[in-house]
């Protein structure tokens, strides 16, 4: 294990974990609204069900901003265009 390695371990053990995937579907958004990310693979990366899951516990939380990027990329996401 190298020096950076471990430096990172120590930190990514002591962060939240919710806190880190909530960020991540933000940048997640923001990439596939750039055009950078396509939809196809954001479905391979992410599962409908954990979204779902973690839109259920972020309302439970009462944490409504998290709520709506979450519902957004449901809704972009995974809502079929007719």
């Amino acid at each position: 294990m190298t020096p950076e390695e471990f430096y990172w371990k120590d930190k990514i053990q002591n962060l939240d974990l919710t806190e880190v995937r909530l960020n991540s579907l933000g940048w997640v958004l923001d990439c596939y609204n750039r055009g950078t990310i396509r939809k196809r693979t954001i479905k391979q990366l992410i599962p409908k069900g954990s979204l779902e899951n973690l839109l259920i516990q972020m309302e439970d939380l009462e944490r409504y901003e998290d709520c709506i990027t979450i519902k957004e990329l449901l809704d972009i996401i995974y809502t079929p265009l007719n």
